[in-house]
Protein backbone atom coordinates (compact mmCIF):
# COMPACT_ATOMS: atom_id res chain seq x y z
CA UNK A 1 0.00 0.00 0.00
CA UNK A 2 1.31 3.52 -1.31
CA UNK A 3 1.39 6.42 1.46
CA UNK A 4 -0.62 8.14 -0.51
CA UNK A 5 -3.23 5.43 -0.16
CA UNK A 6 -2.84 5.00 3.69
CA UNK A 7 -3.06 8.69 4.45
CA UNK A 8 -6.70 8.36 2.60
CA UNK A 9 -7.59 5.46 4.46
CA UNK A 10 -6.40 7.33 7.81
CA UNK A 11 -8.41 10.51 6.82
CA UNK A 12 -11.66 8.06 6.25
CA UNK A 13 -11.03 6.64 9.44
CA UNK A 14 -11.00 9.78 11.44
CA UNK A 15 -14.37 11.01 9.37
CA UNK A 16 -15.79 7.92 9.84
CA UNK A 17 -15.08 8.29 13.92
CA UNK A 18 -16.27 11.60 14.32
CA UNK A 19 -19.59 11.36 12.45
CA UNK A 20 -20.18 8.40 15.19
CA UNK A 21 -19.00 10.12 17.93
CA UNK A 22 -21.90 13.37 16.87
CA UNK A 23 -24.61 11.14 16.69
CA UNK A 24 -25.09 11.28 12.46
CA UNK A 25 -25.78 7.78 13.00
CA UNK A 26 -28.55 8.02 14.89
CA UNK A 27 -26.89 6.11 17.79
CA UNK A 28 -27.49 8.62 21.01
CA UNK A 29 -24.54 8.36 23.39
CA UNK A 30 -26.04 8.88 27.13
CA UNK A 31 -22.45 9.51 28.21
CA UNK A 32 -21.79 12.49 26.11
CA UNK A 33 -21.00 15.68 27.98
CA UNK A 34 -23.13 18.23 26.02
CA UNK A 35 -26.73 15.98 27.33
CA UNK A 36 -24.92 15.56 30.80
CA UNK A 37 -24.61 18.94 30.70
CA UNK A 38 -28.18 19.49 29.67
CA UNK A 39 -29.73 17.36 31.66
CA UNK A 40 -27.44 18.94 34.80
CA UNK A 41 -28.90 22.89 33.69
CA UNK A 42 -32.53 21.83 33.17
CA UNK A 43 -33.92 24.55 35.34
CA UNK A 44 -37.09 22.79 36.26
CA UNK A 45 -35.51 20.36 38.07
CA UNK A 46 -33.50 23.04 40.11
CA UNK A 47 -33.19 23.30 43.83
CA UNK A 48 -31.56 25.89 45.78
CA UNK A 49 -29.60 24.22 48.91
CA UNK A 50 -28.75 25.84 52.28
CA UNK A 51 -29.10 26.44 55.76
CA UNK A 52 -33.33 26.09 56.29
CA UNK A 53 -35.04 29.03 57.63
CA UNK A 54 -34.53 30.06 60.69
CA UNK A 55 -37.45 29.12 63.11
CA UNK A 56 -39.41 32.35 64.33
CA UNK A 57 -38.63 33.63 67.68
CA UNK A 58 -40.27 32.33 70.84
CA UNK A 59 -43.19 34.82 72.29
CA UNK A 60 -42.11 37.03 75.10
CA UNK A 61 -43.88 35.38 77.83
CA UNK A 62 -45.50 37.50 81.04
CA UNK A 63 -46.58 36.76 84.43
CA UNK A 64 -49.58 38.03 86.19
CA UNK A 65 -50.95 37.52 89.82
CA UNK A 66 -54.80 36.77 90.43
CA UNK A 67 -55.69 37.30 94.42
CA UNK A 68 -59.07 37.77 96.31
CA UNK A 69 -60.57 34.74 94.92
CA UNK A 70 -62.01 31.91 97.64
CA UNK A 71 -60.94 28.68 96.95
CA UNK A 72 -63.91 27.54 95.28
CA UNK A 73 -63.91 30.15 92.92
CA UNK A 74 -60.21 29.64 92.08
CA UNK A 75 -60.87 26.15 91.07
CA UNK A 76 -63.45 27.07 89.21
CA UNK A 77 -61.24 29.91 87.54
CA UNK A 78 -59.29 27.51 86.37
CA UNK A 79 -61.45 25.26 85.17
CA UNK A 80 -62.60 28.24 83.26
CA UNK A 81 -58.87 28.80 81.57
CA UNK A 82 -58.23 25.43 80.76
CA UNK A 83 -61.40 24.93 78.30
CA UNK A 84 -60.97 28.90 76.95
CA UNK A 85 -57.07 29.23 76.80
CA UNK A 86 -55.44 26.02 77.74
CA UNK A 87 -52.27 27.63 76.58
CA UNK A 88 -52.40 29.56 79.46
CA UNK A 89 -50.12 28.05 82.60
CA UNK A 90 -51.45 28.58 85.48
CA UNK A 91 -50.12 27.90 89.71
CA UNK A 92 -51.82 27.72 92.52
CA UNK A 93 -51.35 28.84 96.65
CA UNK A 94 -53.04 29.59 99.57
CA UNK A 95 -52.86 32.32 101.10
CA UNK A 96 -54.61 33.96 104.35
CA UNK A 97 -56.36 37.28 104.70
CA UNK A 98 -57.67 39.01 107.80
CA UNK A 99 -61.32 39.83 107.56
CA UNK A 100 -61.43 42.87 109.64
CA UNK A 101 -59.18 45.45 111.41
CA UNK A 102 -58.90 47.87 113.79
CA UNK A 103 -57.21 51.48 113.95
CA UNK A 104 -56.48 52.09 117.19
CA UNK A 105 -54.26 54.37 119.49
CA UNK A 106 -52.04 51.56 121.31
CA UNK A 107 -52.38 51.20 125.26
CA UNK A 108 -51.94 54.27 127.40
CA UNK A 109 -49.46 53.41 130.70
CA UNK A 110 -52.45 54.61 132.75
CA UNK A 111 -56.14 55.40 133.03
CA UNK A 112 -54.99 59.20 133.55
CA UNK A 113 -53.20 59.30 130.39
CA UNK A 114 -56.01 57.72 128.77
CA UNK A 115 -58.95 60.12 130.06
CA UNK A 116 -56.26 62.72 128.77
CA UNK A 117 -56.38 61.56 125.44
CA UNK A 118 -59.95 61.33 125.47
CA UNK A 119 -60.09 64.96 125.82
CA UNK A 120 -57.57 65.88 123.16
CA UNK A 121 -59.64 63.57 120.62
CA UNK A 122 -62.72 65.23 121.64
CA UNK A 123 -60.57 68.93 121.12
CA UNK A 124 -59.85 67.44 117.63
CA UNK A 125 -63.63 66.41 116.89
CA UNK A 126 -62.75 62.57 116.87
CA UNK A 127 -65.68 60.82 117.13
CA UNK A 128 -66.96 57.47 118.17
CA UNK A 129 -64.17 56.02 119.63
CA UNK A 130 -63.88 53.42 122.39
CA UNK A 131 -61.67 52.95 125.43
CA UNK A 132 -60.89 49.69 125.96
CA UNK A 133 -60.91 48.93 129.72
CA UNK A 134 -60.84 44.56 129.83
CA UNK A 135 -58.13 43.32 131.17
CA UNK A 136 -55.53 42.00 128.41
CA UNK A 137 -52.81 42.90 126.46
CA UNK A 138 -55.36 45.87 124.48
CA UNK A 139 -56.51 46.94 127.98
CA UNK A 140 -56.14 51.39 127.69
CA UNK A 141 -56.02 51.33 124.30
CA UNK A 142 -58.65 54.04 122.58
CA UNK A 143 -59.96 52.03 119.50
CA UNK A 144 -61.12 54.82 116.71
CA UNK A 145 -62.33 52.77 114.20
CA UNK A 146 -62.93 49.39 112.48
CA UNK A 147 -62.84 48.36 108.72
CA UNK A 148 -63.08 45.05 106.89
CA UNK A 149 -60.24 45.87 104.50
CA UNK A 150 -57.05 46.86 104.78
CA UNK A 151 -57.54 49.58 102.45
CA UNK A 152 -59.96 51.42 104.07
CA UNK A 153 -58.17 51.19 107.09
CA UNK A 154 -55.02 52.74 105.70
CA UNK A 155 -57.27 55.73 103.99
CA UNK A 156 -58.49 56.08 107.72
CA UNK A 157 -55.43 56.26 109.17
CA UNK A 158 -54.26 59.07 106.78
CA UNK A 159 -57.16 60.79 107.21
CA UNK A 160 -56.58 61.18 111.23
CA UNK A 161 -52.97 62.19 110.23
CA UNK A 162 -54.20 65.26 108.77
CA UNK A 163 -56.70 66.07 111.71
CA UNK A 164 -53.54 65.58 114.10
CA UNK A 165 -53.70 62.43 115.35
CA UNK A 166 -50.56 60.22 114.30
CA UNK A 167 -50.11 58.13 117.37
CA UNK A 168 -52.92 55.70 115.88
CA UNK A 169 -52.13 51.98 114.04
CA UNK A 170 -53.98 49.51 112.46
CA UNK A 171 -54.32 46.26 113.48
CA UNK A 172 -55.82 42.98 112.99
CA UNK A 173 -58.54 41.92 115.35
CA UNK A 174 -60.71 38.70 113.88
CA UNK A 175 -59.54 35.15 112.30
CA UNK A 176 -58.16 34.88 108.89
CA UNK A 177 -59.48 33.62 106.02
CA UNK A 178 -57.78 31.36 103.32
CA UNK A 179 -57.86 32.50 100.09
CA UNK A 180 -56.08 30.96 96.74
CA UNK A 181 -53.51 33.02 94.88
CA UNK A 182 -52.86 32.28 91.10
CA UNK A 183 -49.61 32.98 89.20
CA UNK A 184 -50.44 33.10 85.44
CA UNK A 185 -47.90 32.85 82.68
CA UNK A 186 -48.26 33.21 78.88
CA UNK A 187 -47.52 35.48 75.89
CA UNK A 188 -46.78 38.73 76.92
CA UNK A 189 -48.74 40.17 73.42
CA UNK A 190 -52.06 38.01 74.55
CA UNK A 191 -51.86 37.46 78.28
CA UNK A 192 -53.91 40.32 79.34
CA UNK A 193 -56.58 40.84 76.92
CA UNK A 194 -57.45 36.60 77.66
CA UNK A 195 -57.48 37.07 81.39
CA UNK A 196 -59.73 39.91 80.95
CA UNK A 197 -62.43 38.07 79.54
CA UNK A 198 -62.00 34.76 81.98
CA UNK A 199 -62.04 37.00 84.88
CA UNK A 200 -65.06 38.86 83.87
CA UNK A 201 -67.34 36.83 86.12
CA UNK A 202 -65.44 36.76 88.98
CA UNK A 203 -65.42 40.59 90.48
CA UNK A 204 -63.60 39.80 93.48
CA UNK A 205 -60.71 39.05 91.62
CA UNK A 206 -57.77 41.67 91.82
CA UNK A 207 -55.03 41.22 88.64
CA UNK A 208 -51.70 42.63 89.31
CA UNK A 209 -48.15 42.21 88.09
CA UNK A 210 -46.06 39.47 89.41
CA UNK A 211 -43.61 40.15 91.95
CA UNK A 212 -39.55 39.24 91.74
CA UNK A 213 -40.11 35.98 93.59
CA UNK A 214 -42.58 34.64 90.98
Amino acid sequence: MSLRTLFIFLVLVNLLFFAWAEGYFGIPDEGREPERLARQLAPEKLKVAGAAAPAGKAPTEACRLIDGLAPEAAQRLRIEAQDQAPELKLASEPVEEVTRYWVLIPPLPDRAAAEKKLVELKRLGISGHQLLEEEGELKLAIVLGAFNGEKEGNEFLQDLAKRGVRSAKMQPREKTVVKVQLTVRGAADSLDEKLRKLLAPFSAAILSPCTEKH
